[in-house]
């Protein structure tokens, strides 16, 4: 079984067990915490993936810090994921439950591109766009990227709108270098 694979299953599992006793966004929300955790502190993530560190500890450093603000789901789940050796996979069952619960809520991830930062009207208007595009409700990452020079690309699933200005450029050079001009001569 592939690593992603397992996350999905384990991800799963939790979710399952989350629902059926009606914990889902409190799991959510721990599973959340866990995620900005590892992203934020570099030893953390370090312990966690290395085969050197011992099971029992990285359980006693994980208890240490998240028990006390855990569900006890939550704590229950990463002492299984733990004593079955998967820490490892810990980050990858955190992105495969955030995943499934957006998949359940009917979210989709969408990703906006912009020349340079928006404003907050702007912002829920694209965001608005996206939703039309896809159909359902989109949970938009923004990225700031000057070489498109303006506008936005919106991707949202396998859909994408670029209305760049260097995409409309780069199509108009097409159109001139394409369009064969030849002028007809007419020798008399």
């Amino acid at each position: 079984m592939s690593n992603s694979k397992a996350a999905e299953r384990y991800a799963k599992s939790l979710f399952q067990i989350a629902s059926a006793e009606g914990t889902q966004e409190a799991v959510l929300a721990d599973i959340h915490s866990y995620k900005n955790a590892i992203h934020s502190n570099h030893e953390l993530h370090t312990v966690m993936q290395s085969p050197v560190i011992p099971s029992s500890k990285k359980k006693a450093i994980i208890d240490a810090i998240f028990k006390s603000s855990f569900q006890k789901v939550t704590s229950l789940f990463f002492d299984l994921v733990i004593l079955k050796g998967r820490e490892k996979e810990l980050s990858h069952i955190a992105e495969a439950y955030i995943k499934e619960d957006k998949r359940i809520k009917g979210i989709k991830d969408g990703k906006l591109v912009t020349a340079s930062p928006l404003n907050d009207e702007l912002r829920n208007e694209l965001i608005s766009r996206a939703e039309k595009l896809a159909g359902s409700k989109v949970e938009i990452t923004e990225s700031v990227d000057p070489a498109i020079i303006g506008g936005f690309i919106l991707t949202v699933g396998d859909l994408q709108l670029d209305e760049s200005i260097r995409t409309k450029l780069s199509k108009l050079r097409l159109q001139l270098v394409d369009s064969s001009y030849i002028p007809k001569i007419d020798l008399i």
